[in-house]
């Protein structure tokens, strides 16, 4: 009897501990609320609910009184806002409601001023994704599970080909949200959810198999290119200047929007002439640099045209007054090339860079300075020293004493 009377009195004892927890938390709950809630135009107080206690003391009614709170000092005190009341300012007083996220959308790109106009059309793209998803939610509000179910549309949204979207397209586009989301944290905004850790879905297997669609120019493509009319019997001043970007994209290496930008001022070290895109490479930490010009082209004559654009107050490569933009030489010089040397998708205008690349290789001058001077990032830290080139650079013991 004993052992089953203390058994009894256990049982009851946890019902009332479960019971008292029941209504600890709906009380905590009630209150958050009530401290968050504005409180109508008919009340005179506001009055912080009470939380009641079970069991409560025999011959004493619940809800007797306010709850009462502890000051620092140990003093039991009942706090009653008063409405009619001043609103607190400064440290302590109510957090402002947070604003939707989509609201701070110019102001995250206004610390962000080094960005291009594709980079911004990418964010933008992103962004309209991402309204679809979470609609006007606040910024205070994001989690973590937010952005997880945006990587997940983005692995199951469809191309316009109808197969699924390229997983670098996915990383790019998951990566504009959380660099999004990583700025708000930054700001204050939104609580630090790890935003960062949330991934993109695994290549496929065909993804991991596919190389690169453009492919370097062969020996003999490339001599068919140089053989062609822009190079042999060039007619006006735009076929001029398309001639001269072919030939600085087959021996540099630059990028089309590089090329399409480069002022016609050279620079020279000692006595080796440099192409100056310090102001015009933009893609990489490494793009703003410069490029030593290689004998072919100042043969040909680069130093005089540069001049005389120059005098015009053109760009290296501007055809007419108006510039022409990167994508339209792009445009007009893969139809070019799909004309006077092979109708083959894969040999294109950036065609030129990978044969530039290989040229480097064959050059044997090293990993480091081909990257300097093809604006590869390497992601080490020595790569951003030295961004304008030395005069032992410029000429790499490699292949000094060759025609220049």
């Amino acid at each position: 009897m004993l052992a089953l009377g203390a058994f009894e009195l256990g049982r009851q004892f946890q019902v009332s501990v479960d019971q008292l927890k029941q209504e600890f938390d709906l009380k905590l709950k009630e209150l958050v609320r009530a401290v968050r809630t504005p409180p109508s135009a008919d009340d005179k107080i506001w009055e912080i609910p009470t939380l009641p206690l079970s069991p409560w003391p025999a011959g004493q009614p619940q809800h007797a009184a306010p709850m009462p709170f502890t000051d620092k000092q140990g003093f039991g005190r009942t706090i009653i806002l008063d409405q009619t009341a001043e609103k607190p300012t400064g440290i302590g007083s109510m957090t402002p409601p947070s604003p939707a996220w989509h609201t701070l959308r110019d102001g995250f790109l206004r610390d962000k001023p080094a960005l291009g106009k594709k980079a911004i059309w990418s964010y933008d793209q992103a962004f309209a994704y991402w309204t679809a998803l979470i609609g006007d939610k606040p910024i205070g509000d994001i989690r973590r599970p937010d952005v997880k179910l945006f990587a997940d549309f983005l692995r199951d949204r469809q191309n316009p080909r109808g197969g699924a979207l390229n997983q670098k397209t996915i990383v790019r586009s998951l990566g504009n949200v959380k660099t999004f989301m990583g700025w708000a944290v930054s700001a204050g905004m939104v609580v630090d959810d790890r935003f960062e850790t949330v991934q993109a879905r695994d290549m496929t297997a065909e993804e991991r198999m596919a190389e690169d669609p453009r492919r370097a120019f062969t020996a003999a493509e490339m001599s068919k290119l140089f053989e062609s009319s822009l190079f042999t019997n060039p007619g006006d001043q735009s076929e001029k200047a398309a001639g001269w970007f072919l030939a600085i994209a087959a021996l540099t290496g630059a990028r089309t929007e590089e090329i399409a930008q480069v002022p016609a001022e050279l620079v020279w070290i000692d006595n080796v002439c440099c192409l100056d895109f310090r102001k015009v490479g933009k893609k990489t930490r490494a793009a703003p640099r410069l490029v030593p010009l290689l004998g072919d082209l100042l043969n040909m004559g680069l130093v005089e045209w540069a001049g005389r654009q120059a005098a015009l107050g053109y760009t290296l490569v501007q055809p007419e007054t108006k510039p022409r933009t990167s994508a339209a030489w792009s445009k007009f010089l893969n139809r070019y090339i799909n004309d006077s040397v092979a109708d083959d998708p894969t040999l294109v205008l950036y065609s030129l860079r990978h044969s530039f690349r290989q040229m480097l290789r064959a050059g044997n001058i090293g990993d480091e300075l081909a990257d300097k001077i093809f604006a590869h990032s390497s992601g080490k830290v020595g790569a951003s020293y030295g961004r304008n080139l030395s005069p032992d650079e410029v000429i790499p013991p490699a292949i000094k004493g060759i025609d220049k």
